[in-house]
């Protein structure tokens, strides 16, 4: 009964010191501190007290629910002061039917500067307070004899200087006793500097002057962007702990703000990009790591560039050059940078599609990447050597020069080919000029004239049946073929990659020639240019990063698809045509 009474007498209380439960006569406000000397890493303890007349009435009892607890304006106290903690005790007094709140506001706060600090005049309602000065001592405040700290902060870098964008790493160490309820310890912010944490805290045990403390640790890396001082604002930490004794304790302290110098960019760099790291890598990687590419096939090659000691965003893209004897697609880069508790590392990747468009011996020029290796304070530089590469035809045969003038000339190009065969084979068995028609001989002429007669009578029943109507073997006459060329119709409509391979398999089916087994042999076999250039446009689309950024037009490539089969079968002789020059990309034969 008694705690029930306690109960509604403190909520017609909290009714009452609502602003609407305040007379209009004026108050009075009270305050008192605990101390008026401290020094920057104690807290004093500021106490203001109210005393009201009020009135209330039914309808407030019934409204308990949407009360505010008011308090005194603070902005002017906040200029000076942190408020660590904020409390409030009420009171009801009644004295011949006149009744009085007393309401008591109790602040914890911590000096936000050194020097004499004035707590301002504070108003509630009408009521206003006297301002009371306090004085605060730089430095900390000397511990009681034979009492350790109950709390302290410590900082320190890995370098007493650095070059501007170099890694500079920060560590903060807190220590304190006792059992932490609540802490906030601050992080550096600097204006003209990046600032990354590195990892989780660490937290561990530690003795000092023979104290066992908790301690809890934070590591910052550090980036310059200008020359000059870069100057660390003190860490601060406030908190609250419970002694041994279970008291309740506000716990305070800043370190000393730090001055770093910052060099400049030595003059004597000769890069274009300023790279200051302890450890810069430079590495490559082939899909194909055969020195002899073949024209119209692709390979990727790989760049990586890692750093210690410098984040993913500070690495440059990779200057290579490339001949005009290859066709270069380069991806996205990939830029990553991991951050642990010890260091940063970094990478960027560069990968880069080559097509080899030229029959010849060329060379890729060595990429590199002049660094400064902060450890020995000097220029390094990141090297790939030049390597070089021999570049063939589809048939694996490398460019060579032309024929000596005293060379016998090439045989006609309308002789049959059987012929060339028995002229490389005569060529190949010479026989003395005066030597005797034994019997091999005369086998080997009855052979070789047997050939021939076959070789005529092959050629005549073609001839015929390529006149014959009922004996072409074009499209229509085909299932298979047709078939295959309605896939590669809507492949190469949908601007797909598989366009490529199903265009060797399709006109091997249609023209016979299994000698075509990539996408460039065909564009050869046919001589047609305008397929070259759209095959050429589907590549880059493909293997360019073009492929959301640009409209697929097919109509140009459907039209040369459909004029090359269209194109009688007795057309198709092979090696009709030089090396076409085109970015291909080899078609995978799937048959």
């Amino acid at each position: 009964m008694v705690n029930h009474v306690r109960q509604m007498l403190l909520l017609i209380l909290m009714a009452l010191v609502t602003t609407h439960t305040w007379a209009d006569e004026k108050g009075t406000l009270d305050v008192h501190v605990d101390r008026k000397t401290l020094h920057e890493n104690q807290t004093l303890t500021l106490t203001v007290k109210g005393e009201m007349p009020f009135s209330m009435d039914l309808d407030m009892l019934f409204n308990i629910g949407d009360l505010e607890l008011p308090s005194p304006e603070e902005d002017a106290l906040k200029e000076n002061f942190e408020i660590l903690s904020k409390h409030q005790k009420y009171s009801l007094r009644s004295v011949n039917g006149d009744a009085t709140a007393i309401v008591t506001w109790i602040y914890e706060l911590a000096p936000k500067k050194t020097g004499q600090l004035e707590i301002p005049s504070l108003k509630f309602r009408e009521a206003h307070s006297n301002p009371v000065t306090i004085t605060v001592e730089p430095g900390d405040a000397p511990a009681p004899d034979g009492t350790a700290r109950p709390a302290f902060v410590e900082v320190e870098t890995d370098k007493d200087s650095v070059y501007v964008q170099e890694q500079l790493v920060l560590t903060v160490r807190l220590f304190y006793r006792g059992n932490l309820i609540r802490g906030d310890l601050s992080q550096p912010d600097q204006g003209d500097a990046i600032v990354e944490s590195m990892g989780e805290q660490q937290e561990y045990a530690r003795v000092r002057n023979n104290v066992r403390y908790r301690v809890v640790e934070r590591r910052y890396a550090i980036y310059p962007q200008s020359a000059g001082t870069l100057t660390i604002d003190g860490i601060k930490f406030n908190g609250q702990a419970r002694d041994d004794t279970g008291n309740l304790t506000f716990l305070r302290d800043a370190a000393d703000p730090l001055d770093i110098p910052v060099k400049g960019i030595p003059a004597s760099f000769t890069g274009d990009t300023w790279l200051p790291a302890s450890s810069l890598e430079l590495s490559q990687d082939w899909s194909d790591p055969s020195s002899t590419l073949k024209a119209g096939k692709s390979v990727t090659r790989t760049l990586t560039l890692n750093a210690l000691g410098l984040l993913g965003s500070a690495l440059p893209p990779l200057k290579v050059e490339y001949p005009d004897a290859v066709r270069s697609y380069p991806d996205k880069p990939d830029l990553k940078s991991n951050v642990d508790n010890r260091t940063v590392t970094s990478s960027r990747t560069e990968s880069t599609a080559l097509v080899a468009v030229k029959p010849g011996q060329i060379t890729l020029p060595e990429v590199r990447v002049p660094w400064w290796d902060t450890v020995n304070d000097k220029e390094r530089v990141a090297v790939i050597p030049a390597r070089t590469v021999t570049i063939t035809d589809s048939a694996g045969v490398a460019a060579t020069p032309p024929a000596a003038k005293n060379s016998p000339s090439a045989p006609d190009k309308a002789e049959p080919v059987v012929a060339k065969t028995r002229d490389t084979s005569m060529a190949e068995s010479p026989q003395p000029l005066h030597s005797p028609l034994d019997n091999t001989w005369l086998w080997l002429a009855v052979a070789l004239g047997t050939g021939w007669a076959l070789t005529v009578l092959f050629w005549w029943l073609n001839r015929r049946r390529a006149t014959d109507p009922s004996g072409e073997s074009g499209p229509q006459g085909d299932p298979a073929e047709a078939a295959l060329y309605a896939d590669l119709e809507k492949a190469a409509r949908a601007g797909e990659a598989q366009t490529l391979s199903l265009l060797p398999r399709w006109a091997r089916q249609r023209f016979g020639n299994q000698h075509l087994r990539s996408a460039g042999d065909v564009v050869r076999f046919s001589t047609d240019e305008t397929l070259a250039e759209e095959l050429e446009k589907l590549q880059e689309r493909l293997y360019g990063g073009k492929a959301s950024e640009t409209h697929w037009q097919p109509e140009p490539l459907l039209k040369a698809l459909q004029r090359l089969r269209d194109r009688p079968q007795r057309q198709a002789a092979p090696g009709l045509a030089p090396l076409y020059p085109s970015s291909l990309k080899a078609g995978s034969a799937n048959t």
